[in-house]
C-alpha cells in the first residue's frame, strides 16, 4: 500500500510538475539542446579515439565492465536523483545531504559485490579483470553519489547551470581520457583514469553545488520516495545492461566490442530526439480525452520524420564509418539494422499521453513487460545466433512496447 500511495504521488506530482516544465524548458532551451548536441559531440571524439588506438579484445573488456557497473549502481539508488529534482522544485534545497548519505550507504551493498567479483577473478588468475573491479569497487558509491548537482539544477529550474556542469564534466573528462587511450591499451589504467577523472570533477562540482544552497528546509519522505522509485526502474535498468555481459559469456569479448560500436551511436542519437520532455508538459495541460484524436494525427505525421530519419543514417552509415571508426567495419550492418529503432520514436509521444493522464496500471505493465520480454529473448536467441540474436531481440521487444502503448492509448 506504501509503494501504490507513493507511485500515485510520482504520478501526481509529474503532471503539476511537467505544466511548469515547458517554461523553463523555454528559458534554458538554448543551453538543453546545445548541451546534448555538444556531449554528443564529445562522447563521439572518445569513441572515436577508442576505434583507432584501443585494441578490439580490451576495449570489449572495458565495455564488460561498465555495464557490470551499470547493474551494480542500482544498489546506488538512482531513483533518488528524480526523488531530489522532485523536493528541489519544491524548495527543500537541504535534502541533497541526506540523498547523498544514502546514496553511499546503499551504493556500499554495490562497491562490496564489485570487490567480491574483483576476489573471484583474483582467485582465478585473471589479475587485470580483479584489479579493475576492485576499482570499481573503491569508486562506485561516491561516482554514482556526488553526481546529485545535476538533479539538484534540474530541480531548481537552471537547466543553463546544469547544461553547462555536465557539458565541463563530459569534456574535462575526455580531454583527460583520451590522452591515456592513445598512450596506453592498459584496461587497468583506462579504468582508473575513467573513474578518477569522474569522481574527481564530479566532487568539486557537486561542492560548488553546496556552496549555492539557499534554502535550508528538509523533507523525509523524499529518502523513501527515492527507493521506491528505484526499484520501479530496476528491472528497465537490467535489461539494458544484460546485453553486454551476456554476449561476453557466450561470444567473447570481441563480440562485445563489435556491438557497442553498433549499439552506442544509435544510443547517442537517441538522446538528441527529445519527444518525451517536449510532448509531456503540453500534453499535460489538457485533458487528454479531449485532444486524443490531434494526438493520434500527429502520432501518424511524426512517422513522416522517423522513418525517412532512419533511412538516412541507414544509407549514410558506411561513410562516417569508415573515417571515424574504419576498425569497425563489421559494426555497420550492426547499426543499419539497429538503425530501425528509430522509427519507433512517435511512440514516445503515446507514451507521454499515458503518463500526463496518469495510467499507473498500463504503465507498470509496459515498464515490467517490456524489459522482461527482452531479457529472456536475450537469454533464447544469443547463444544460438550470437549479436544478431541480440538486436533480433531488442527489435522484437521494440515492437512490443508500441503495441502495448499503442493499445492503452487506444483505451484512454
Amino acid at each position: 500500500m506504501i509503494l501504490k500511495k507513493k507511485i500515485k504521488d510520482f504520478l501526481l506530482w509529474s503532471q503539476k510538475y511537467t505544466e511548469t516544465d515547458m517554461v523553463y524548458l523555454a528559458r534554458g532551451g538554448f543551453w538543453w539542446i546545445f548541451g546534448r548536441v555538444l556531449i554528443f559531440l564529445i562522447s563521439l571524439a572518445t569513441l572515436t579515439a577508442f576505434a583507432h588506438w584501443f585494441p578490439k579484445e580490451t576495449y570489449g573488456a572495458y565495455q564488460y565492465i561498465l555495464s557490470m557497473i551499470g547493474i551494480l549502481s542500482i544498489f546506488a539508488l538512482p531513483g533518488m536523483n528524480i526523488a531530489l529534482v522532485r523536493t528541489v522544485a519544491r524548495g527543500y534545497e537541504k535534502m541533497i545531504y541526506p540523498c547523498a548519505k544514502t546514496k553511499i550507504k546503499w551504493g556500499l551493498v554495490g562497491s562490496g559485490i564489485g570487490l567480491i567479483i574483483s576476489f573471484w577473478y583474483l582467485f582465478h588468475q585473471n589479475f587485470i579483470l580483479g584489479i579493475s573491479f576492485l576499482i570499481v569497487g573503491v569508486f562506485l558509491p561516491f561516482s554514482k553519489t556526488l553526481n546529485l548537482f545535476l538533479p539538484f539544477w534540474q530541480g531548481k529550474k537552471r537547466f543553463d547551470i546544469q547544461s553547462k556542469y555536465s557539458i565541463l564534466l563530459n569534456f574535462l573528462a575526455a580531454l583527460t581520457l583520451i590522452p591515456v587511450i592513445f598512450l596506453t591499451n592498459d584496461l587497468i589504467l583506462i579504468v582508473f583514469t575513467y573513474f578518477a577523472s569522474r569522481t574527481l570533477l564530479e566532487a568539486i562540482l557537486f561542492k560548488s553545488t553546496l556552496k549555492k544552497i539557499k534554502n535550508q528546509g528538509t523533507e523525509k519522505e523524499t529518502i523513501s520516495f527515492g527507493k521506491h522509485l528505484t526499484l520501479i526502474k530496476t528491472i528497465s535498468t537490467f535489461a539494458n545492461r544484460i546485453d553486454k555481459i551476456i554476449i561476453w559469456q557466450f561470444l567473447g569479448p570481441t563480440s562485445v566490442a563489435i556491438y557497442s560500436f553498433a549499439q552506442l551511436p544509435i544510443s547517442r542519437l537517441q538522446q538528441l530526439i527529445p519527444i518525451s520532455s517536449l510532448a509531456l508538459p503540453k500534453v499535460s495541460e489538457k485533458n487528454v480525452k479531449e485532444i486524443k484524436k490531434g494526438i493520434f494525427k500527429k502520432f501518424s505525421k511524426l512517422f513522416l520524420v522517423s522513418i525517412p530519419l532512419s533511412l538516412f543514417f541507414i544509407l549514410i552509415a558506411p561513410y562516417p564509418y569508415k573515417i571515424l571508426f574504419p576498425t569497425y567495419l563489421e559494426s555497420i550492418v550492426y547499426f543499419q539494422v539497429l538503425a530501425l529503432i528509430l522509427i519507433f520514436i512517435p511512440f514516445k509521444l503515446l507514451g507521454a499521453s499515458l503518463v500526463a493522464e496518469m495510467r499507473k496500471k498500463e504503465l507498470y505493465i509496459i515498464r515490467f513487460a517490456t524489459p522482461s520480454l527482452k531479457i529472456i529473448l536475450f537469454l533464447v536467441l544469443i547463444p544460438f545466433y550470437g549479436i544478431w540474436g541480440i538486436i533480433a531481440a531488442i527489435l522484437i521487444s521494440k515492437i512490443f512496447n508500441g503495441g502495448l502503448v499503442l493499445y492503452f492509448f487506444k483505451r484512454i
